[in-house]
C-alpha cells in the first residue's frame, strides 16, 4: 500500500483489520457461521449489508461469481475493504473540517471582532 496521500494510507491501514473481523467474525448475516453468531443481531447484519452491498450486487448480476463461492467470498471482502477504507476516509476528513472549525473559533483574532 503506497501512496503519498497520508489519510488514504492511515484508512487503507485501519480498514484492514477491521474488514478481517467484519467478514471472519461476524460472518454473512444470511447463511450459519461457525465462529460466532454476532451477525444475527440486526444492527450487525444491516451493516455487514450495507458495507458488502456492492458485492451483492455484483455478485447477483454476474452469475459465474454466484456459483463459485471462493471468488464471491473474495468479491465481498473486497467490496467490504473498499467500502470501509471510504468510510474511514470520511470521518477523517469530517474530523480535520471539525478540528479547523475549532482552531479558527479559538483564535484571537475571531475573539476581537
Amino acid at each position: 500500500m503506497r501512496t503519498s496521500h497520508p489519510r488514504l494510507r492511515r484508512a487503507l491501514l485501519i480498514s484492514l483489520p477491521l474488514e478481517v473481523i467484519n467478514f471472519w467474525v461476524i460472518g454473512y448475516p444470511a447463511g450459519p457461521h461457525p465462529l460466532s453468531r454476532l451477525a444475527e443481531i440486526p444492527a450487525f447484519a444491516l451493516q455487514w449489508y450495507l458495507i458488502h452491498l456492492p458485492g451483492i450486487i455484483i455478485g447477483d448480476r454476474i452469475i459465474y461469481i454466484r456459483e463459485h463461492h471462493a471468488i464471491e467470498s473474495a468479491v465481498f471482502f473486497f467490496a467490504g475493504f473498499i467500502d470501509t477504507a471510504l468510510l474511514l476516509l470520511l470521518l477523517f476528513w469530517l474530523a480535520g473540517l471539525a478540528r479547523r472549525t475549532l482552531r479558527k473559533l479559538s483564535s484571537p483574532r475571531s475573539q476581537l471582532a
